[in-house]
């Protein structure tokens, strides 16, 4: 309380819980928060000072509504050991200390991880949970992906007069996509890591778009020019340099689609990491193909 003083707040402290935070929160009489003294200051201060004179009012706070990730990064960012939590009527509730900071850190991280594969986070200790409940975390997102895998198959299905005609191309095809795949996911992980983090916001997202657009543009020529290569050694000029248009188009719009997608999940309200990962594939797998054989056949006249 604001009215003990520094001899009150230091028997207080001796005979109640262990400090787990070097300060101490003070409130009003109807248990209002006012502000944090400073212990080592307590500790210096005279017997019969107040802590109200003491008191540090500008404090950073948490609602007790606010997502424990939020509160997280809160600490992270202004560097705190603790900070207390309140109510709508600004009443001290509690306070979250470092210890708790580093067992949420961990659980939003394994969630966004497991999230990333396109799995449910698991509720308990992989070495506790059963084969059917880890299953169940992964079906739901296999099916939808098995579902809309079969926009691939219908890609290659338009192109099959040109596939039957240069077969060269189709074994160009895994190279492809697994190229642009592995390029959108580098994008969304980067991404997804910034925005739980709080480094970037949805008011930066044309910013990011561009950069990661500024980036896979040179990531791009250069695989291109790898790709080139390759496909002059195995299949002539004409082929090498559609797969060189290809994968340059492949990579700068797989990651362009990483930067949006997690974006877009974030003002939507869906989890970036969840929709991100699973749907940018199965995107890019498609996509990729119709921009390869569109090329392919424009530059062969097929």
């Amino acid at each position: 309380p604001e009215t003990m003083t520094v001899r009150q707040a230091l028997t207080a402290m001796r005979s109640g819980p262990i400090i787990e935070a070097p300060r101490l929160f003070v409130v009003d009489e109807g248990n209002h928060l006012v502000g944090a003294a400073d212990l080592f200051l307590v500790l210096r201060s005279a017997p019969d000072v107040r802590l109200v004179d003491l008191v540090d009012r500008g404090i950073v706070t948490v609602h007790v509504d606010d997502d424990q990730e939020a509160a997280a990064r809160l600490m992270v960012r202004y560097d705190l050991a603790a900070v207390p939590v309140v109510d709508g009527e600004n009443c001290l509730v509690g306070a979250i200390t470092a210890d708790d900071l580093v067992d949420v850190l961990e659980e939003e991280a394994t969630e966004d991880v497991q999230r990333l594969g396109g799995a449910e986070p698991l509720a308990r200790s992989y070495r506790t949970i059963g084969v059917l409940a880890t299953a169940w975390k992964r079906v739901g997102w296999l099916y939808i992906l098995f579902v809309a895998g079969t926009l691939s198959s219908s890609v290659m299905g338009l192109f099959e007069e040109q596939l039957e005609q240069a077969v060269v191309l189709a074994f160009f095809v895994p190279l492809l996509i697994d190229t642009g795949g592995n390029a959108g996911s580098q994008t969304i992980a980067t991404v997804v890591r910034a925005l739980a983090t709080g480094d970037i916001t949805m008011h930066d997202g044309l910013m990011v778009v561009l950069h990661e657009l500024r980036t896979s543009l040179a990531l791009g020529v250069m695989l291109a020019v790898g790709a080139f290569l390759v496909g002059i050694v195995w299949a002539g000029t004409q082929v090498a340099l559609a797969i060189a248009l290809s994968i340059l188009g492949i990579v700068v719009w797989a990651a362009t689609l990483g930067a949006v997608l997690p974006l877009f999940a974030v003002r939507v309200g869906l989890d970036p990491a969840l929709v991100s990962g699973p749907l940018l594939t199965t995107v890019v797998d498609a996509t990729g193909l119709l921009m390869y054989f569109s090329i392919a056949s424009a530059i062969l006249g097929l």
